[in-house]
C-alpha cells in the first residue's frame, strides 16, 4: 500500500507518469514504453524532453552506471516537475552493488524508477533478439518498476509483471500483464490515490 503522503503529494500534482529518456536512448522504444504504460496501467504517460546522462552515476571499475546514484540525481532533477511518477530510460548497463547488473531498478512506493534497454537486444545464447523482442522486454521491465513505485512487491507467480526476471529467458517467459492478485493490489493502491488505473 503507498504512504499517505503520496494520496497527500498529489493534491497540486498531476496524475500522469513522466517518461524521460536520458542519454542516446532511441526515441521509438521510449514512446513504446510509454503506451504500455498507459494502456496496462491505465494512466496517462507523457514524452519528457531529453536529458543528459552525465557521469556522476558511473562506476568506472564496473563499467556501469549505478541505478541507485542514477534514482537519487533523478529526484533531484525532476523535484520541480509536475508528474505524480518519473521513469527514466537508458541505452547503458545498470548495476547495483549486490547484483552484477540490473534491467531496471526503483524506489519502492516512491516517485522514480529507471529501465535499460542494454541487456535486451540480445538473447542469452548471444544471438540478435530482434526489435519486436525487444520492446516487448523493454515494456515489460518499465511496467515491472512501475509497479514498483505503485508499492508492489515481487510475486512468486512466474508468469506475472512483477515476478523477477534475472535473465531475459526469465523475462521472455512473463506475460505482458499483472497477475489476479497484483492487479487487485495495483486497483487497491490506485483507489487510495484517488485514481482509477485499469489493472
Amino acid at each position: 500500500m503507498a504512504e499517505d503522503g503520496d494520496a497527500v503529494a498529489l493534491a497540486g500534482v498531476r496524475t500522469t507518469i513522466g517518461v524521460v529518456p536520458m542519454g542516446d536512448v532511441g526515441e521509438v522504444a521510449v514512446r513504446i514504453v510509454a503506451a504500455h504504460l498507459q494502456t496496462v496501467l491505465g494512466l496517462p504517460a507523457d514524452v519528457l524532453e531529453r536529458r543528459p546522462l552525465g557521469e556522476a552515476s558511473y562506476v568506472p571499475d564496473r563499467r556501469q552506471h549505478d541505478a541507485a546514484k542514477l534514482i537519487a540525481l533523478l529526484n533531484a532533477c525532476s523535484a520541480p516537475w509536475p508528474h505524480f511518477k518519473i521513469l527514466a530510460v537508458v541505452s547503458v548497463d545498470l548495476g547495483v552493488p549486490i547484483l552484477r547488473f540490473v534491467f531496471g531498478e526503483a524506489q519502492m512506493g516512491g516517485r522514480c524508477a529507471v529501465v535499460s534497454g542494454y541487456r535486451l537486444r540480445r538473447n542469452e545464447d548471444g544471438t540478435d533478439a530482434g526489435l519486436e523482442l525487444y520492446y516487448e522486454r523493454l515494456a515489460k521491465v518499465a511496467l515491472h518498476e512501475a509497479g514498483h513505485t505503485l508499492s508492489l512487491f515481487h510475486c512468486e507467480d512466474p508468469r506475472c509483471l512483477m515476478h523477477f526476471a534475472a535473465s531475459t529467458k526469465h523475462l521472455d517467459r512473463i506475460r505482458l500483464f499483472f497477475c489476479p492478485r497484483c492487479a487487485f493490489l495495483l486497483k487497491e493502491t490506485l483507489k487510495h490515490l484517488g485514481l482509477s488505473g485499469r489493472p
